[in-house]
Order: C-alpha cells, then sequence, then structure tokens
C-alpha cells in the first residue's frame, strides 16, 4: 500500500541531506583549489572535472531519482549531458580565468 509522502511513518530521508553536502563540499573544494592552491592550469582542471563528474553522477543517481532501473540509453544520455555541461562550464571557466586582459 502507498503511504502518502508526510506520512509520520516514513523515516528521514538521510540520503538527501548527505548527497547535498557532499555537492556543497566539493563546490567548495573546487573553489578552495583555484584560490588557494598555485597549481598548474591543467592539474587544476583536471581535478575540477573530476570533481564535476562526481557530482554529476551524485545529483542524477540520488538527487534527481535517475536510477539503474531506467532504460539503459536513458542512463546514459544523462550522464553524457551532464558531464557535457560540466566540461562545458569548467572550459569556459579555464577560459576566463585564463584571459589576461586589463580590463577594468
Amino acid at each position: 500500500m502507498n503511504q502518502p509522502a508526510n506520512s509520520p511513518d516514513l523515516p528521514f530521508p538521510w540520503r538527501y541531506v548527505i548527497a547535498f553536502l557532499v555537492c556543497v563540499a566539493l563546490t567548495g573544494l573546487a573553489i578552495l583549489i583555484t584560490s588557494r592552491l598555485h597549481m598548474p592550469s591543467s592539474v587544476m582542471v583536471v581535478i575540477i572535472l573530476g570533481m564535476a563528474l562526481i557530482q554529476v553522477i551524485l545529483q542524477l543517481t540520488l538527487l534527481l531519482h535517475a536510477s539503474f532501473k531506467d532504460e539503459r540509453w536513458v542512463r546514459l544520455a544523462a550522464l553524457l549531458g551532464g558531464t557535457l555541461i560540466a566540461v562545458i562550464v569548467i572550459g569556459f571557466t579555464y577560459l576566463v580565468m585564463s584571459f589576461n586582459s586589463a580590463v577594468s
């Protein structure tokens, strides 16, 4: 029998809270890496792309309910789409960071 969403018998959804906190921590870590650590740009991009991929997988599986019960092509398309967006965002961020102009 289906229980309503606001039923007091349902356990607290800790996995959503943990997934959210991990995503926030990964975003904060990416900001720390770019602002505090002085690494070569290519190393920073690889590290941040890895963290972005982890966030995409976490958000698709836990927060957006894309499960392994879905059809295989739907999962693949969602993962590739999220990865493409992450690559584009990080690529443009890298382009902006490496643009050495005296804009004031």
